[in-house]
């Protein structure tokens, strides 16, 4: 009998090592984090920082055309009309949708503190569940 339940004991411990061993955080890249409120939170890739903002498409203020910019640091440039705006100009543009870098969707974004930035703050990809954030100091 002491076989058996040793048996029984080694397999329980391996069912639970394999239920377990994905929900544990190890030292090495982190491809799936558990959110403890809501899974439906987790994001698999991600970036931080206005330099990896994701591409992005702005009405153009002359002539209503929409212009892709594909990095934030690209000059924004009208395909229709003369308009040539500065990558500085980014916040005073309005902002039609930001496409996720990973797999190409519309993505979710918004603003967190509208009055203090005329940008983007964070936007996300519903369908990839790619994040980026506009990294920047909350204690100002």
């Amino acid at each position: 009998m002491t076989g058996r339940l040793r048996r029984l004991l080694t397999k329980l411990k391996w069912v639970g090592e394999k239920v377990m061993g994905p929900l544990r955080r190890s030292d090495g890249p982190n491809k799936f984090r558990l959110s403890s409120m809501d899974t439906a939170t987790t994001t698999y890739e991600g970036d931080c920082g206005w330099a990896k903002r994701p591409p992005a498409t702005v009405s153009c203020v002359r002539c209503g055309a929409e212009i892709f910019q594909h990095s934030a640091m690209d000059d924004i440039d009208c395909p229709r009309c003369v308009a040539e705006y500065d990558p500085d100009e980014f916040g005073t543009l309005a902002l039609v949708q930001m496409t996720c870098p990973v797999c190409r969707s519309r993505m979710l974004h918004g603003k967190r503190h509208p009055e203090q930035f005329d940008v983007p703050e964070w936007a996300t990809c519903t369908q990839c569940r790619y994040h980026w954030e506009f990294q920047h100091s909350y204690g100002d």
